[in-house]
């Protein structure tokens, strides 16, 4: 390792030739890289929900409903239904859309005296313009119940437009589009866009935008606590062209390998900013220190003396993101983990070989020290806030041992209060349109997320149409269920057009009768497949429910088709409450799986670094009270685990460790001189904590800060995760330089380490 050391020193020209070439090579890929916002392209293929979910979209024309809403003081007027009936026309010619449903083009049995009719509910070649036949279809259309808060509100105050959108199109091009229509039709009227697709666009939308506010933000947040730490442009400059380099060569391998950014892996540039930085400022710090001369020798040493910490510490933050592939539903989610983790390693290798390579171009003397680096030790936010640490450690070591015991006890304490949030809308701002929407879709028209049942069996025998009837009963029997639709609405209202009442057929002949009167009908393709061995049932839910309703819901539903006798007919639930259950139970999961994966990895970490089992539980006391901290934190200020806070507990493995590293890595060097010298286990303490307790408390608070910017993201979750990060590294990085070193003076533990070579005599020791 000293030998690479050195080439890397000596060698720096053609090092840094390198890495420009390579960053100049993936840099160029960046102009492909794409933005996938659709959650539901992130949802696993091999999950049966899910095939289940994809089948029904492709085979009954698109799962994806995108809608809109136009409010009016009465939408029964000619000129309302002049405008519906001309966005239904433009809406449904745009590529991307299946099928558009609104008043206009809606199929409608009618009956009189004469018989029946088989239609559309509005004449769009005559629309009615005196008040009387308007106020004769408003009355016509408010008594049935497949139209009133179905496609229009009971006071006539809103109508529903339904865009069913084809499976596999680019919904934000598309929603864009018809939006574009609908301003373009309509400018005048008040409009509202909801569902999924929509959520998309704003989500697209959304990242686009944080993408240029953030990264410029958590730079100048991380510049300012760089300097406020180092006094020096060299201290600032250099981190910060660590994590640009490693952040163009993780998004340029993601363009190469075609992975778009998510609404999850967006945060990547402000995860390296803000933890990237950390691995130079080690490096920086150990050839700040008095003792090394900036010559060849010199800065191999320091290189070589700071590699394993530094390695290991990488190590850890990667395994805390690695940890995101297990048990992870969401695609997404292990993507951000393969690239941060990347990012990470990117960063790790340029701080230990292209940073020192820049650092060896600036020569000096060997003892002589620059105005800047003297004023570096004797000022700053270390040189003011270490010496009181330094004290309190010192002075009151038991106390901080008492209090952290009693700090975890209240904060596990708050741990059951924490709560889940999985519905794609919650992750919205109050405020935003897109939520705005929903609360009215949900309630004037039920919801506009679907839940579905695909029924498998001879759909023309009477027996099983009376199964599925009594399925659509059960569902909108459940709260949060509404508007139903499947053959069997059709069904009955021929049935009652014909005179039979408004009831489904009694025999195999009557149905084959009244189906042969809907064929060619387009509705048809979306409720029946062409063998008639397949229906599906489908009604909207409220976007509002909660992770246990959901639950409950899904149950209910599951436990009525297990008593179906599936001989006669097979039912199979899917739909966004499915969904929604599977990921918040992947949530538990992941969230145990990572957290046990990523402890376990960096016990074992900390047991190759300081050589003894004790050793290795010691390192762990930090991340532990941390983690205790955070989930109460969690608890008590009413913060939810979603798919961004479940990240939280591994970033807080992968990076707090960090600092239990560099502290007892340090701490094991100075221990080894303080024995060698006969010198009190208070002196490495006071030793450990006037060097790398200094670089850690910048990396603390450029990582915290840096991480705190994400408050100003536009999607609540990765707010909350911003907010989580902050008070994870504040109370990791304080643990390990004031708890840590507490616990070693109160125990005076003196632990069986590997032996570690004393520095020359002579060696300036802090007093």
């Amino acid at each position: 390792m000293k030998k690479l050391a050195r080439q890397i020193i000596e060698k720096n020209r053609l090092v840094i030739v390198l890495f420009t070439l390579i960053t100049l090579f993936l840099g160029f890929f960046l102009r492909d890289l794409k933005i996938n916002p659709d959650i539901l392209s992130y949802f696993p293929k091999n999950d049966p929900d899910v095939q289940l979910f994809n089948y029904l979209g492709e085979e009954y024309g698109g799962n994806s409903l995108a809608m809109i809403v136009l409010e009016n003081e009465e939408i029964f007027t000619t000129e309302t239904f002049a405008l519906i009936d001309e966005l239904t026309t433009r809406l449904q010619l745009e590529p991307g859309v299946a099928y558009v449903t609104s008043l206009t083009n809606t199929l409608d049995i009618k009956t009189d005296e004469y018989g029946f009719e088989i239609g559309r509910l509005v004449d769009t070649a005559n629309l009615p313009r005196d008040p009387e036949a308007l106020a004769i279809l408003k009355e016509y259309t408010l008594g049935k119940e497949m139209y009133r808060n179905n496609l229009v509100t009971e006071d006539a105050t809103a109508t529903l437009i339904i865009c069913r959108l084809q499976t596999n199109s680019d919904q934000v091009a598309t929603c864009r589009r018809l939006q574009e229509i609908v301003a373009e039709v309509a400018p005048a009227m008040k409009i509202y866009y909801g569902g999924i697709p929509f959520m998309i666009l704003d989500l697209h939308n959304m990242i686009t935008d944080d993408l240029k506010i953030l990264i410029p933000m958590v730079s100048l947040v991380i510049i300012f606590f760089l300097y406020l730490g180092f006094r020096k442009w060299e201290g600032v400059f250099l981190p910060l062209l660590a994590v640009a380099i490693s952040l163009i060569w993780t998004l340029g391998v993601m363009s190469l390998l075609k992975i778009p950014l998510s609404i999850i892996s967006n945060v990547i540039p402000v995860v390296l900013f803000a933890v990237g930085n950390a691995y130079t400022i080690h490096v920086l710090s150990r050839f700040n220190e008095a003792r090394i001369a900036r010559t060849n020798d010199g800065l191999a040493t320091a290189l070589y003396e700071v590699t394993t910490p530094v390695s290991l510490a990488g190590i850890t933050t990667i395994a805390g993101f690695i940890s995101f592939i297990f048990g992870s539903y969401l695609v997404m989610i292990q993507e951000f983990g393969i690239f941060a983790a990347l990012g990470v390693l990117f960063t790790l290798f340029i701080s230990l070989t292209l940073i020192p390579a820049l650092l060896a171009l600036k020569r000096e003397e060997p003892g002589r020290k620059d105005k800047a680096q003297r004023k570096t030790e004797n000022t700053g936010i270390t040189g003011r806030i270490i010496p009181g640490i330094e004290k309190l450690v010192t002075k009151r070591p038991k106390t901080i041992v008492w209090v952290g015991i009693f700090l975890a006890i209240l904060a596990l304490t708050g741990i059951p209060r924490i709560s889940r949030r999985i519905n794609l809308i919650e992750y919205f701002q109050p405020q935003a349109g897109i939520r705005q929407a929903e609360a009215i879709l949900e309630e004037k028209f039920g919801g506009s997320g679907i839940i579905q049942v695909l029924a498998e069996g001879d759909i023309q025998d009477p027996a099983v149409l009376r199964e599925m009837e009594k399925m659509e009963e059960f569902l909108l029997a459940q709260d949060g269920v509404n508007n139903s639709q499947s053959i069997v609405n059709l069904l009955k209202e021929l049935n009652h057009a014909m005179g039979e009442g408004k009831v489904l057929p009694d025999t195999k002949e009557k149905v084959m009768n009244l189906w042969f009167l809907l064929e060619g009908e387009e509705v048809m393709t979306q409720l029946v497949n062409a063998g008639r061995t397949e229906a599906v049932i489908q009604a909207r839910v409220a976007g509002s429910l909660e992770a246990e309703r959901t639950h409950e819901l899904v149950t209910a539903i599951n436990e009525y088709i297990a008593g179906v006798d599936p001989e006669l007919v097979k039912f199979s639930q899917t739909g966004m409450p499915v969904i929604y259950r599977n990921l918040d139970r992947s949530i538990l999961r992941s969230q145990f799986q990572s957290l046990i994966f990523a402890v376990f990895l960096v016990f074992i970490i900390m047991l190759f670094l300081l050589g003894s089992l004790a050793g290795g539980l010691l390192g762990l006391i930090p991340i532990l009270f941390t983690l205790a901290l955070i989930f109460g934190f969690m608890g008590y200020a009413g913060i939810p685990l979603d798919i961004a806070t479940v990240l939280v507990a591994s970033v807080t493995i992968g990076i707090g460790i960090d600092y239990s590293i560099h502290f007892l890595s340090r701490y094991r060097q100075e221990l080894a001189e303080a024995r060698a010298q006969n010198l009190p286990l208070e002196t490495a303490v006071r030793a450990t904590l006037n060097t790398t307790g200094r670089a850690i408390l910048i990396n603390v608070f450029t990582v915290a800060f840096g991480f705190l910017v994400l408050i100003f993201s536009q999607l609540l979750p990765i707010q909350r995760f911003g907010v989580l990060v902050f008070v994870t590294m504040l109370a990791s990085g304080f643990s390990a330089i004031i708890l840590l070193p507490a616990v070693l003076l109160s125990s005076g533990a003196r632990f069986h380490l590997r032996p570690v070579a004393c520095r020359k005599a002579g060696i300036k020791k802090v007093k």
